[in-house]
């Protein structure tokens, strides 16, 4: 199962922003660090708010805050929102008609695999130097956190700050 950009990017960004809970998240200055494209990373950021993840705080010091607390998302509950139609085949365009049992099976791998997503919360996802997936995974790449400045100057996230 391979996620989309569009999650990745939404993943990466939600867990930056439970890594600076203090400020909200730059998004220019986030884009940069991952080299990613800022208009990609703003699309992905306007998803995020319109799901309900993040609020928009607007303002020089302006950017991006979690909606709730860290230990509260799940990272199942997210791949859900940010990946509309999620499926691993297309049994709809499949000249079979439904005629295998394949498209049973598949639909169960997909549940497993959202519900190991489910078991990890955005808080364990954002601790640094360790993988919230480590039990899944054969190998992991721990990368140390950015000295990038990502966020305002000091100004706390609030819920219902933003628009």
């Amino acid at each position: 199962m391979q996620l989309t950009q569009h999650t990745d990017y939404g993943l990466r960004l939600l867990i930056a922003m439970a890594r600076r809970p203090d400020a909200p998240l730059a998004l220019p200055g986030f884009a940069a660090e991952q080299g990613l494209s800022y208009h990609h990373v703003a699309k992905v950021a306007q998803a995020l708010v319109h799901e309900g993840f993040a609020i928009s705080v607007r303002g020089r010091n302006g950017g991006l805050c979690l909606a709730q607390p860290p230990a509260a998302l799940r990272v199942g509950q997210v791949v859900r929102a940010l990946e509309k139609g999620l499926r691993l085949v297309d049994c709809a365009n499949c000249r079979m008609n439904g005629d295998c049992a394949l498209s049973g099976a598949v639909a169960r791998a997909l549940e497993a695999f959202l519900a190991v997503l489910d078991e990890v919360t955005l808080e364990q996802a954002a601790r640094p130097g360790v993988s919230a997936f480590a039990p899944w995974l054969v190998s992991s790449d721990s990368r140390p956190q950015s000295a990038l400045p990502l966020g305002g100057d000091g100004v706390p996230c609030r819920a219902g700050q933003g628009t």
